[in-house]
């Protein structure tokens, strides 16, 4: 009776004694990061009174734990976007982002200027403030540059992280499943493997969002949400990589893997990253580009718009206009795809179509070959999907090149020019025009005198005139056809001549400063006449007025300027355009200058046309500063709703597998008490095997 009593005595005191030590190591480790509270599980033995035997349990929910990592790489993700997106956000609201307060000033001088245009104060000023909005422009440009640089340097060393903690789980995976193949080694040895690789898997799904499989060899199964494989069940491992096709400074994430001996990248489904790197590459692809592509936009807009205007004026040298801006170097190469393309070598050279800016959009390009000497270029939104159909951009041939090797009229203000490399279809190019313009555009004038604020041309009514008629010039379109250096051309229209009004028409000759009739005109109002007169090559009879009936036949060209009649001319009056030589008091086109801000001359769609598709300068930066206004409201709600359940999930977890010091408390004077009446039976049996000594002798 006393053997037994010992042996049930001594296995109930080492039982109490290892959950006091089980309740001390819960103690020491509250704070320990990771730390899963062991409970001691006591076993009845089978036969006979007493204990069998005492398990330690990991007190441990696994779906509370999946949803903690959960949680974990969604509160990380908003964390991540907010914090950067926030950035941009601030710097629109102060100097360096009020780039339209800038041209809004440029504008309001322009105002000034239109009343004494002949004034060098006011064109100094004027080149002043032209100079402050491009410098404006390009420190805005530099800044979000600079955020560029910091986010690709940030992905680079948060892929670093992601990466040392696969490594580490992998490592942590080859010893739990050595630990549980030796049955020498100590419980408590494998509590703190899995302990130490729970731990890292939640530190890795800050960086990612993961998906954990258990394995019954102890090891686990690590994937991307998008089921990219980072750590295998052999032990194995694939880490995150880095990698810029075809924009070397455009990082892309793909896994690394070992096929036949070659290094094999697969691209990774950002869309379902998670974590700190997912919502990176989601501040980059929503926020931090597209404010690029935008302020390039704007930026190329107002200067092409004025430049155009520009050139349809007269400066103080009786000279016909040049360009305000410098936009030389907003040229760029178009990228190829280094693992797609057929052959090396390919150059293609991209520009600003003059003039057409208004057709460009903030968006990234792609040129596809279509065949060996066509293509089209298509644009794709920020997921890299086209916009549209591909069948709604124009397709071009290396047979449309000037005589300069330029391909344009594709309808998105571009032209190409291809400069080297052969070409099969499949083929692929990135174009990102307007994603770094605004960093290269620099005033084009630097001389007050070279500001074009007078038309080139002027209109006055015949001296000898008897009727009532008002001649009025209706703007330039351009001076690609009647402008011979400062002057007039021979051929150009210069005098407009009443033939009179029949039939309920009025009718007016066209004529050259040599007095030859080059067109007619028959109409119910005299607006727009040289646009709308009927031609007459000036080799066959001149059209009577029978001619007039006929279906009208419009000029081969576009006129450079035209004019409007209105008044009750008499027959035989005539009315002068000539070159406007000394103009400079006339504001026509310092006026038409002005006017640009109140243009919509910046386009939204590409595929979609009409004027409810179009901006103004303020439409366009509005937008801007609204997109990102709207991407971090969302952000900080998102972020507000992911802290919330992350602490939730934390709570639940915490109250099965965190360490409670009014439970371990309890616990202690539970098994004190528990070993000292264990201790007691021992003593008991020693007393009554004393006892039975004695009563041998």
């Amino acid at each position: 009776m006393s053997f037994d009593l010992l042996n049930l005595g001594k296995n109930a005191t080492l039982a109490h004694q290892r959950s006091l030590q089980i309740t001390g190591n819960n103690i020491a480790n509250v704070n320990t990061p990771g730390y899963v509270r062991e409970r001691p599980m006591y076993t009845q033995a089978n036969f006979g009174p007493g204990l069998d035997r005492l398990q330690v349990e990991r007190m441990v929910d696994q779906f509370t734990q999946r949803q903690v990592r959960i949680d974990t790489s969604r509160a990380a993700y908003t964390a991540s976007y907010l914090d950067q997106a926030r950035r941009i956000d601030t710097v629109l609201g102060n100097d360096i982002g009020s780039v339209i307060t800038s041209i809004e000033d440029f504008f309001d001088l322009m105002q000034d200027t239109n009343n004494d245009p002949g004034s060098l104060t006011y064109r100094e000023l004027l080149l002043t403030e032209g100079a402050a909005v491009t410098a404006r422009m390009r420190d805005f440009a530099d800044f979000l540059d600079n955020q560029y640089e910091q986010f690709n340097e940030r992905l680079e060393l948060e892929v670093d992280r992601a990466n040392s903690l696969v490594e580490s789980i992998a490592a942590i995976n080859r010893e739990i499943s050595a630990v549980q193949n030796d049955n020498a080694l100590a419980q408590g040895s494998l509590n703190s493997l899995l302990n130490e690789r729970d731990e890292k898997l939640r530190e890795l799904s800050e960086y990612v969002q993961i998906n954990v499989k258990d394995f019954d060899n102890g090891r686990q199964n690590v994937t991307l949400a998008g089921g990219q494989s980072l750590i295998m069940e052999d032990g194995t491992f694939n880490l995150i990589a880095l990698q810029g096709n075809p924009n070397p400074n455009r990082l892309e994430l793909t896994t690394q893997t070992i096929s036949g001996g070659n290094v094999v990248n697969i691209p990774v489904d950002i869309a379902a990253l998670g974590g700190k790197i997912g919502g990176m590459v989601a501040y980059r692809d929503e926020v931090l580009e597209p404010t690029q592509f935008k302020l390039g936009q704007l930026a190329l807009g107002f200067a092409d718009a004025l430049n155009q205007q520009s050139r349809l004026g007269m400066d103080l040298d009786n000279e016909l206009g040049i360009d305000m801006f410098d936009l030389s170097r907003t040229e760029i190469q178009a990228l190829p795809y280094t693992n797609i393309n057929s052959a090396p070598g390919q150059i293609i050279n991209v520009r600003l179509e003059p003039g057409q800016a208004a057709e460009l959009t903030a968006h990234r390009y792609e040129l596809r070959m279509t065949g060996t000497d066509t293509f089209r270029v298509v644009a794709l939104d920020t997921n890299g999907r086209i916009i549209g159909n591909e069948s709604d951009y124009t397709e071009a041939n290396f047979a449309d090149a000037d005589a300069d090797g330029w391909i344009g009229d594709l309808g998105i203000g571009l032209q190409f020019n291809i400069s080297a490399g052969t070409f099969a279809e499949g083929d692929k190019f990135e174009v990102n025009f307007t994603q770094n313009a605004a960093s290269n555009i620099f005033m084009g004038i630097t001389r007050p005198e070279d500001l074009s604020l007078a038309a080139p041309v002027r209109v006055a009514e015949g001296s000898e005139n008897s009727g009532g008629g008002v001649l009025s010039f209706n703007g330039m379109q351009s001076v690609d056809n009647f402008f011979d250096g400062n002057a007039l051309a021979g051929d150009a229209p210069v005098q407009l001549e009443y033939l009179g009004f029949a039939n309920g028409q009025h009718q007016l000759a066209v004529r050259t400063n040599d007095g030859d009739i080059i067109g007619y005109y028959e109409g119910t109002n005299m607006n727009n006449v040289l646009s709308r007169a009927v031609e007459w090559d000036g080799v066959g009879p001149q059209p009577t007025d029978a001619a007039f009936a006929a279906t009208p036949q419009l000029y081969d060209f576009t006129p450079d300027y035209d004019v409007t009649i209105v008044g009750n001319p008499d027959t035989g009056d005539t009315f002068n355009i000539e070159y406007n030589t000394n103009g400079f008091a006339d504001n026509s086109n310092s006026v038409a200058m002005s006017e640009l801000q109140r243009e919509k001359t910046l386009r939204r769609n590409p595929v979609v046309e009409g004027e409810k598709n179009m901006m103004t300068f303020n439409e366009g930066y509005g937008r801007l500063v609204s997109d990102v206004g709207n991407k971090v409201a969302q952000a900080r709600t998102a972020d507000e709703a992911a802290r919330a359940l992350l602490e939730q999930s934390t709570g639940f977890y915490e109250s099965v597998s965190g360490v409670s010091l009014d439970e371990e408390a309890s616990n202690l004077l539970k098994y004190e008490q528990s070993f000292n009446a264990a201790a007691r039976i021992i003593t008991v049996s020693q007393t009554i095997f004393d006892t039975l000594l004695n009563a041998t002798r």
